[in-house]
Order: C-alpha cells, then structure tokens, then sequence
C-alpha cells in the first residue's frame, strides 16, 4: 500500500488532465472557448452541496461530506475518455461505456474513494442522487450562463427531458423550474414530459 502522501500525489496527477479537456458537448455547439471537465465537476460540486444543504434545512438528514466527495469524484474516468457527449450514446455505447468507466475509475483512484465513485453511478442513496440531479441542474445552468452570452445554439439542451433529472428530488425539481424561468422556458413537466 502507497505512503498517504504517495497516494495524494498519484491520485491529483491520475485526475489532473480534467483541468485540460474541455465538455465535448459544447464544443459540438460552437461554445469556444467552453468548461473543462474539472471546471465542471467543480460546479457539480458547488450545487451538489447547495442541493444538500437546502434538503437539510427542510429536515432530511444529509451526508454533505459524502456528497461533496461523489461530486468531486463523479467524472473521474473522463481523465482518461474525454467526455463523451450524451447524443452519442445509444443503449449498446453507454454499457460499454460503464463497464469501461468503472475500470478505469478502480485504476485511478484508491479504494476507498472509488466506492465514492460506485455509489454516485449507482445513484441509490440520498447522497447519490443529489449528485446525479447536481450534475444536470449544473449543466443547465452553463446552458443559461452561454445562452445569456449569445455563445453557441444550445436550444436542443431545453428539448431534451433527460437534462432536467430532478431524481425524486423536491428541491432539485424547483431549481430546475428556476433555471426554466430564468430563461423563458416551461420545465419539460409542465409540457407533460417526463424527465
């Protein structure tokens, strides 16, 4: 077993290229220049643990420190895959894809924190699905932050339903509705759609 600050090293320089590559799906809609991955896991985090703490204040006990760590963690394998944007990924891909995603994740980061890894996919906890709808209500976010600079024709992002995976969360679902109004839209439930 690696010395602690062996560990630290490998593990900052295994995960340091996500401050390189940029979020493939922008760059597909002319967003230039566009987040890194890592700007974007910073940004899950951000909201990952808003989301947190705003469930906690309407009294459901949270684990934000295990939050935090799955939304630092939750794009680990693209240091190695790049992000691979979601229109390209039919049924067969995104299986291939997990099982490649979960080795790699198992080769960069050490064992406790690839469980970190495992229970954000798994999307089962509480924890786990703030993470998950985090990532999205983040997206749809820059979707706000680029449309408001006239940067890119981002209008598939608010047709898609699976951009706005609110995870059986109360609070996730009223951001997203937020974020709608904010832009002039109608959240896809509201035109009977199901995220």
């Amino acid at each position: 077993m690696a010395a602690p600050e062996d560990r630290i090293i490998d593990t900052a320089i295994n995960l340091d290229t996500l401050s390189e590559l940029p979020r493939t799906g922008w760059l597909l809609r002319g967003v230039r220049p566009c987040e890194s991955i890592a700007d974007h896991s910073l940004g899950v985090a951000l909201v990952a643990m808003m989301l947190a703490d705003a469930i906690r204040g309407e009294g459901q006990p949270v684990d934000v420190e295990r939050v935090l760590r799955m939304a630092v963690l939750h794009d680990t394998p693209e240091a190695r895959t790049g992000d691979v944007p979601m229109p390209s990924k039919t049924r067969e891909v995104a299986e291939a894809l997990d099982a490649l995603e979960t080795r790699i994740a198992r080769e960069l980061l050490p064992e406790d924190l690839f469980g970190y890894f495992r229970e954000a996919e798994a999307g089962q906890s509480l924890e786990a699905r703030i993470v998950r709808a985090a990532d999205k209500i983040q997206m749809m976010i820059k979707v706000l932050v680029y449309e408001n600079a006239n940067r890119g024709d981002l209008h598939e992002f608010w047709e898609n339903p699976k951009n706005f995976r609110h995870m059986d969360l109360p609070m996730a679902r009223r951001v997203y509705e937020a974020i709608c109004a904010r832009a002039g839209r109608r959240a896809p439930w509201a035109e009977g759609l199901a995220p």
